[in-house]
């Protein structure tokens, strides 16, 4: 998903990368559900695209509904990744506090 987005901008990994204000390596590891971005990564990401977060997010989820057999190795990378993710958003990052949302 991110990968055809990329694409269809005409940009290369390390273009992305560069808008995005991160290395090539993850930029691939995104591409190839091999690791969960933070949330700031996320928004960089989501604007060096030129998406919105949400529809960023449909797309992950687009892509996790039609990932073949969940019991599948590619299965299992997205569906952990997507756990983390979310994991993340509703948590905040690591050593935040309560963990909850708006927790201050």
């Amino acid at each position: 998903m991110v990968r055809a987005k990329r694409k269809s901008l005409g940009l290369s990994q390390e273009k992305l990368a560069e808008k995005a204000g991160c290395d090539r390596q993850s930029i691939n590891r995104v591409e190839n559900a091999a690791y969960s971005p933070s949330l700031d990564r996320v928004f960089k990401l989501a604007d060096a695209l030129g998406m919105s977060l949400s529809d960023l997010f449909d797309e992950f989820d687009r892509v996790d509904a039609n990932a073949p057999n969940q019991n599948g190795s590619a299965g299992r990378a997205v569906s952990r990744a997507r756990t983390r993710r979310r994991r993340r958003i509703r948590t905040g990052p690591r050593g935040s506090g309560s963990g909850r949302v708006g927790a201050q």
